[in-house]
């Protein structure tokens, strides 16, 4: 009874919708399921579709978006479809949803026609799985071989001590080696992982120093970031440490982003320095006071010397005396220079050759009190022997011009220059304005023992000596920097 009840409903819908009451109900479910479920496919497609795009927010093509509208519509379609079986259908609103739903697929249908040989040239799936294969393989060998490089850098610094640091600049994240913490006393991990924690452990006087070699790096990596520094260690000592490191990776712009360096313990190599240090300072001393008493030795014979001028009457002997008095005192000058001086090695010629030239004048006074000497010498230092011989000779030929250049003059001028010539050799030249050499002294055979001194000095130096007569006399002596 209630069946047939039903059954006419059915039947007096379809007669108002202007169908046929020959629809049997259970073709009317049919028609009425197979609607809804097309529509839900279509309506599946496009949730589908949103939720692909709202993850994947890289993307950004138009083919979505008119999938979407393709999908929104078709499920539309079927939806008024199974409405029309049971209601009055609006063929208007019918014929418009099916005007767009078939637009939109031919548009679909021609956007398809150029993205379809693009997609047959995508790898099959059997391809991708090849290239997914070759791609682990190709992973797998490259982390082995960094596995295998972070190993013999683990053991290279195992096998020197060093400790090894790690510096993310734009995080401040700072790891610290096991054995860089070991140093200091710490255990592992027992230092915070910040760079601060670094900058706390500087000593106060090292710390300027070091954040202002780090910040020259950070500006430009070839400034070189390594030092020496104070470190403090969990027990409250300081410890020497070798810091050595580069910034090894920088953003488009230059700025630093990453740094990674070594610390070494150079402790012992600091306490070696500073016995070295003291034992050189010791052996200063100690030359400071061999030149002092060499000097005081060399005073002695000059004064013994100036006490047997005094007590002789003869001249021909005072003049040998007083000549022997003023080489003596040109060796001694060295002496009195390297004393004075900080460097035990060389002596400052300059200095040198205006302290001799004085005491020369000073000697002489009484026959040449108006002469002068012009010391022109450049930035010159020699070594001990090359002075003392460079002495003498400055001695001889300023002595011979004193007493034989002049006569009665008081006005002569004598001039003195040293310098170097081809960077290997040394020129000396003493010059004078006086009468000149007699034409008859032949430097090779001459008697007098100045000259003679002078030559034999200028062999010993392994130098050459030449002799310009007009106007007054002027001697050349060219050595080299280093003889034998």
């Amino acid at each position: 009874m209630p069946g047939g009840i039903c059954n006419n409903f059915i039947n007096l819908a379809l007669t108002l919708n202007g169908q046929a009451p020959q629809w049997d109900l259970t073709l009317v479910w049919l028609h009425t399921l197979s609607e809804a479920c097309i529509a839900s496919a279509y309506f599946s497609i496009l949730l589908a579709l949103i939720y692909f795009v709202h993850q994947r927010k890289d993307l950004h093509s138009w083919i979505f978006p008119l999938s979407g509208a393709f999908a929104f519509f078709g499920g539309l379609t079927h939806i008024m479809e199974a409405y029309a079986l049971w209601w009055y259908p609006n063929h208007w609103v019918s014929g418009v949803i099916k005007f767009l739903t078939a637009v939109i697929s031919l548009v679909m249908a021609a956007a398809m026609i150029p993205i379809i040989p693009q997609a047959l040239t995508l790898s099959s799936r059997a391809e991708l799985e090849v290239a997914k294969a070759e791609l682990e393989d190709r992973v797998l060998e490259r982390t082995q071989a960094l596995q295998i490089s972070e190993e013999r850098l683990q053991l290279a610094l195992d096998g020197s001590g060093d400790g090894g640091w790690d510096w993310n600049i734009s995080t401040g994240a700072l790891f610290l080696s096991t054995r860089w913490q070991e140093m200091l006393g710490y255990g592992a991990n027992e230092l915070s992982g910040e760079v601060s924690a670094w900058e706390s452990l500087i000593h106060p006087e090292d710390k300027s120093r070091v954040m202002k070699v780090l910040e020259h790096h950070l500006q430009d990596s070839r400034v070189s970031y390594a030092f020496d520094y104070r470190v403090k260690m969990k027990s409250g000592e300081w410890k020497w440490i070798g810091n050595y490191g580069r910034v090894v990776a920088r953003d488009a712009q230059g700025a630093a982003l990453r740094m990674a360096g070594t610390h070494k313990d150079i402790s012992n190599r600091k306490h070696y320095e500073q016995k070295l240090s003291d034992s050189l300072d010791e052996k200063n001393i100690m030359l400071q006071e061999i030149h002092h008493r060499v000097k005081n030795n060399l005073q002695v014979i000059c004064s013994l010397l100036s006490l047997q001028t005094q007590s002789n009457t003869d001249p021909k002997i005072i003049k040998i005396m007083q000549e022997s008095q003023d080489r003596v005192r040109s060796m001694a000058l060295v002496h009195e220079n390297l004393y004075l001086s900080r460097e035990f090695s060389n002596i400052d010629l300059e200095s040198y050759v205006n302290d001799l030239t004085k005491n020369l004048l000073r000697s002489y006074r009484s026959k040449i009190s108006l002469t002068k000497i012009d010391v022109s010498i450049s930035d010159l230092r020699l070594d001990i022997d090359s002075a003392v011989l460079c002495g003498l000779i400055i001695n001889e030929l300023v002595s011979n011009a004193l007493k034989y250049a002049f006569h009665q003059r008081q006005n002569g001028e004598i001039c003195i220059k040293m310098a170097e010539r081809n960077r290997q050799d040394i020129m000396l030249t003493v010059t004078d304005n006086g009468i000149g050499l007699p034409s008859d002294i032949n430097i090779e055979k001459t008697e007098t023992v100045g000259l003679q001194m002078v030559k034999a000095l200028t062999q010993q130096m392994s130098g050459t000596l030449s002799i310009s007569r007009c106007p007054g006399t002027s001697f050349c002596i060219t050595f080299p920097q280093v003889f034998s």
